[in-house]
């Protein structure tokens, strides 16, 4: 006797048969629907993104070619450069931000005026070779490293020249790095705490005297000036008028002599005038015929 299943023979589910009419639209809307991430190229599809790359690399191609024929296509190289910066914009390799390194408060205005760059041009295409040549035209910078940080960032990173001193010649002041030269953008009224150094070829010089002079920041508190004389020797200007002149050879001498009679003798409290230690055998001192000037 047959086995009885439960709930009766099951019933197969009638099968819709669909017209090739009423299917097809699915298929071409399939296909609409994938065409657009695709183009033809030579009857290959490709990737819409990747179609618009090798566009930029034909164009950019065909700029290098335009280039190295000189000015004989030079509307064509324009149109080129144009295609290009628009491409290159449209995906959003354009400038943004400038990020500005080791930059003070009191060099930023002057470094930012030499940038010859706007906001919004191709990244991609910046001379940055020429950037850091603008920014190195500063007198407050020493050197400078410029870079991209895709997508949008240029990064300037700057070693600005140390400012050693005031530098008094002819009626005039300027503030001079460590090697002597003039910081043209620096005014010397905003630098009231650098030591001065006057006379002509005081700023060539003043490099040693002032290592030597810092070595010794209790004798540098009481320090005016440092004033260049003949062009081959320095006289230590105090703040109560007193001269110390050094001679022209062997200052650290000098000054080692100095300082003994400093901690053994007082000898700035003592009311004189000249002390001069250019005699490297002798000292010779001068004391105020009247009270120093105030």
């Amino acid at each position: 006797m047959p086995a009885v299943v439960r709930g009766g023979r099951r019933q197969a589910a009638p099968v819709s048969k669909a017209s090739p009419r009423q299917a097809a639209p699915r298929a071409r809307g399939g296909r609409k629907a994938e065409a657009g991430k695709f183009a033809l190229i030579g009857g290959v599809a490709m990737p819409s993104e990747l179609t618009a790359w090798l566009g930029f690399l034909g164009a950019a191609g065909l700029m290098a070619v335009v280039l190295l024929t000189g000015g004989r296509a030079e509307a064509l190289r324009t149109g080129l450069v144009n295609f290009t910066d628009a491409r290159i914009a449209s995906i959003g390799i354009n400038l943004q931000n400038v990020r500005l390194q080791g930059v003070s408060d009191v060099a930023r205005d002057d470094i930012r005026k030499a940038m010859r760059f706007q906001r919004g041009q191709p990244l991609a295409l910046m001379d940055l070779n020429k950037v850091k040549a603008d920014v190195e035209s500063v007198g407050w910078v020493k050197s400078a490293v410029v870079r991209r940080q895709l997508p949008d960032q240029l990064i300037i990173s700057v070693v600005e020249r140390p400012r050693l001193a005031v530098w008094q010649y002819q009626n005039k002041t300027y503030v001079i790095d460590d090697t002597g030269k003039v910081i043209p953008e620096a005014r010397s009224g905003n630098f009231l705490d650098l030591p001065l150094v006057v006379g002509e070829q005081a700023n060539a010089a003043s490099g040693d005297i002032l290592r030597l002079m810092q070595a010794r920041p209790e004798l540098m508190s009481r320090v005016w000036a440092l004033v260049r004389v003949d062009t081959r020797r320095w006289d230590i200007r105090l703040k109560n008028n007193t001269i110390i002149k050094l001679p022209a050879l062997d200052q650290d001498e000098a000054l080692n002599r100095l300082d003994g009679l400093i901690s053994q003798q007082r000898i700035l409290d003592q009311g004189l005038a000249v002390i001069d230690l250019t005699d490297p055998n002798a000292l010779v001192v001068k004391p105020f015929e009247t009270a120093p000037a105030a």
